[in-house]
């Protein structure tokens, strides 16, 4: 009786097969399971974080493109992550071991999502690099470039933070300044605490492969 039905079950398989040939396609099937593998990474990516999330004020910031409060949430969530204040600045060491690589993707994830990859911390590695810049030791010309690149710099000179473009106007890169004290009156260098703390910054995101 049992090979009677294992035999009707072999037979019931082989029409199936031959009615959809597809089917037996293995490569068809490798396709299908990367592909089904392939959009949930896509949804992971995408979906909305919870109103719980750290990061939920930056979405909602970003979502309704309010960059310049979505730039200053981003630097209060580097001195959240970094346990720094205000005031109190932020080290190259804190960078190094207090931000990990999923906290930092999170940040950059979501500046590249609602600004259709023009903004982001990897969008800028790769300007900074591109530039000729490296992430061991500061150049000024090439950080000079990078600077005219992302729109930092006018006519020579580096802009006051009243003056960037808080827009999707803005040239490719050219936020978020991330790293600086809320303080209008000074320029880019000076707000940047040091070149060699965005250095580590970058490098951070470079080890992340962002």
């Amino acid at each position: 009786m049992i090979k009677y039905k294992f035999k009707n079950l072999i037979v019931f398989l082989l029409i199936i097969l031959a009615a959809f040939p597809s089917l037996a396609n293995s490569n068809n099937l490798e396709i299908l399971t990367h592909n089904k593998s392939d959009i949930s990474q896509s949804q992971i990516i995408t979906s909305p974080e919870p109103e719980n999330s750290p990061y939920s004020k930056l979405e909602n910031l970003l979502a309704d493109n309010k960059w310049q409060e979505a730039d200053e949430e981003t630097y209060d969530l580097i001195l959240t992550l970094t346990q720094r204040k205000r005031g109190g600045g932020i080290n190259t060491r804190a960078i190094k071991e207090k931000i990990s690589c999923e906290e930092i993707s999170n940040i950059d994830r979501l500046w590249r999502k609602y600004s259709e990859d023009k903004f982001g911390l990897s969008i800028q590695v790769s300007i900074y690099l591109e530039t000729g810049n490296n992430l061991e030791a500061y150049d000024p010309q090439s950080y000079q470039l990078f600077g005219d690149q992302l729109g930092w710099r006018k006519s020579r000179k580096w802009k006051k933070y009243e003056q960037l473009n808080f827009s999707e106007n803005a040239p490719k890169g050219h936020l978020p300044i991330a790293l600086r004290e809320l303080d209008a009156t000074v320029n880019i260098p000076e707000f940047m605490i040091t070149k060699r703390l965005r250095r580590i910054l970058y490098s951070k995101v470079q080890e992340c492969n962002l």
